[in-house]
């Protein structure tokens, strides 16, 4: 298990990063702009992939570092509906799970500090954000906050998991790091031992000053930090240089409703051939040519990036930057998302099974005839099987696979 929980001591914010052992996939939530260096280095050094930047909602004291995290990683950035959010790519709603790899995390509507406010529960432990702090609960008295909308989130959702479940909040004052539900219940100053009515007029009656920088924070927030990633970038051109952008299905299709765009499918011929967005260019992955799309459509023209599932895609699109195109975007989730969202495509005469289809089934054939070799004509012939499972692992870790590569020069893929 792969987890840290980072602080920022300017806004007493706490960051979270938890990743996948097995696939090294990662979600990173609740992090301060500030500290954008910080989580990269730390993404890079443990090679991970961020998938999401979560928030547990808008806040009023930092501004998130969601874009900057998204524009040099691809990761997904993610914040309640309730929100009303413009900047984000996927809006969260109550019960929605985040896979990244193979763990989960479900999303709890847990309104009352904000409207929007989520606790985000993984495995053993949940983050609450604002919505349930050590000892005490975040403020209602702005951005459409509710004190009875809290004591509803903390005492029948979060107070309803197990006692044993760790509690992880957005913030602490006083250098306490992790509760729990079971001691919360008992202890919290605010909620244990008191009736509604009470909290209702304890959080009535705080009387504390607004945040510092919630003027600055709650618009930049809003639109996920994207203004200061912009000026993070042209104050450090080279931090461009790194940045992989992505975009979903839905974003591409808004994209393409609101004018012309490019899109680059670097699937064989055979998948393109066989369902295709309409206008799009086909350019396999193993044919990638950069000067001949930089002579087409010029360096600076955003290209849209393509393949079935949103791996190849990304090789192509890191090899494209490395070529000298300055605005490659891939689409996360490629055609399979793009018809799951319902979107119109093209279907040729040629019914080609998917690249990826492919591989599986040939590796598991060469799995299986390994092991029945092994067992029926000579021991020896069961390295076949294990040849074929090492490179398995190869290519999850490397997210490169020389067997799709051979595949993709067969005479039905082209």
């Amino acid at each position: 298990m792969f987890f840290k929980q980072l602080f920022d001591a300017e806004s007493s914010t706490y960051t979270y990063l938890i990743a996948d052992d097995a696939t090294h996939e990662a979600v990173i939530i609740d992090p301060v702009f500030e500290q954008a260096e910080r989580d990269l280095k730390l993404v890079r050094e443990h090679g991970l992939k961020l998938k999401y930047s979560l928030e547990t909602h808008v806040h009023a004291d930092h501004i998130t570092g969601a874009q900057t995290l998204k524009d040099a990683t691809g990761a997904v950035t993610a914040v309640s509906a309730d929100c009303h959010a413009q900047g984000y790519d996927r809006l969260l709603k109550d019960g929605d799970v985040i896979l990244f790899g193979h763990e989960e995390i479900t999303v709890i509507a847990t309104p009352g500090h904000t409207p929007g406010s989520v606790s985000l529960l993984w495995r053993d432990r949940v983050f609450t954000g604002d919505t349930l702090l050590i000892g005490g609960c975040g403020r209602t008295d702005f951005q459409g906050g509710s004190a009875a909308d809290l004591w509803s989130s903390i005492t029948e959702k979060l107070f309803s998991l197990d006692d044993q479940t760790l509690v992880f909040p957005g913030h602490d004052y006083k250098g306490r790091r992790l509760s729990s539900i079971g001691e919360e219940k008992q202890f919290n100053a605010r909620v244990a031992g008191k009736t509604r009515d009470e909290f209702i007029g304890i959080m009535n009656n705080l009387g504390l000053p607004m945040p510092k920088r919630i003027h600055e924070a709650v618009p930049a927030n809003l639109e996920a930090g994207a203004m200061q990633a912009a000026t993070r970038i042209e104050a450090n051109p080279a931090a461009a240089d790194t940045a992989l952008q992505s975009v979903s299905a839905e974003q591409l299709f808004a994209a393409m409703a609101a004018g012309a765009v490019n899109i680059l499918d670097v699937r064989t011929p055979g998948e393109f051939d066989t369902v295709k967005i309409a206008g799009s260019l086909n350019m396999p992955l193993d044919r990638l040519d950069a000067a001949a799309l930089i002579a087409r459509f010029g360096a600076e023209t955003p290209l849209y990036c393509i393949c079935q599932t949103g791996t190849r895609s990304q090789i192509a699109a890191s090899k494209l930057r490395v070529g000298g195109l300055r605005q490659v975007i891939q689409v996360d989730g490629g055609t399979n998302a793009w018809v799951a969202a319902g979107y119109a495509v093209e279907s040729g005469a040629r019914k080609v099974m998917s690249l990826d289809r492919q591989m599986r089934i040939t590796a598991g054939a060469l799995v299986v005839t390994g092991i029945a070799a092994g067992a029926l004509v000579h021991p020896a012939a069961y390295w076949l099987a294990a040849f074929i499972g090492a490179g398995l692992v190869y290519a999850g870790l490397s997210n490169s696979c020389g067997m799709t590569v051979v595949l993709a020069k067969m005479p039905w893929n082209r």
